[in-house]
């Protein structure tokens, strides 16, 4: 199963990255730099020939497409409206949380600012993904 990361931001993809091996996270992680580039792989050649994702982990501010379009976009195509959406940002504004929600997002989290942060965060992406840990206990 693969997740699929969307962020622009160099630095936050390696220290995300970084957390989430270092939590024992087992899945191929795809990573797209913003919303439109996310939405052109999900409709590409390639991804037709592949599973959807079983997740989507994305950031709310990105050049290009954001967050919240991409996610809109999402929902209004039958094949892609059905993957999860997990938005992780550093943005804390309530409209931007109650947006992301009312447009179906399954969870609105807080990115950490170190590696000991991404507990929580790997835990709710497998707990979307129905996934277990490697330990084999069940997220939640």
């Amino acid at each position: 199963m693969t997740l699929l990361f969307v962020e622009d931001d160099g630095d936050d993809v390696e220290l995300t990255m970084l957390g989430f091996r270092s939590e024992g996270f087992e899945h191929e992680i795809v990573v797209a730099r913003d919303g439109q580039a996310a939405l052109d792989l999900l409709r590409s050649d390639y991804a037709a020939a592949r599973p959807l994702p079983g997740a989507i982990m994305t950031d709310l501010k990105m050049t290009r497409m954001d967050g919240l379009e991409m996610l809109h976009r999402l929902k209004e195509d039958p094949r892609l409206r059905n993957i999860p959406v997990v938005f992780l940002t550093s943005s804390g504004d309530e409209n931007d949380r109650s947006e992301a929600m009312r447009l179906g997002a399954g969870h609105y989290l807080r990115k950490p600012s170190n590696l000991d942060s991404y507990a929580g965060i790997v835990d709710r992406i497998r707990e979307v993904m129905g996934t277990t840990a490697p330990d084999g206990r069940r997220s939640g």
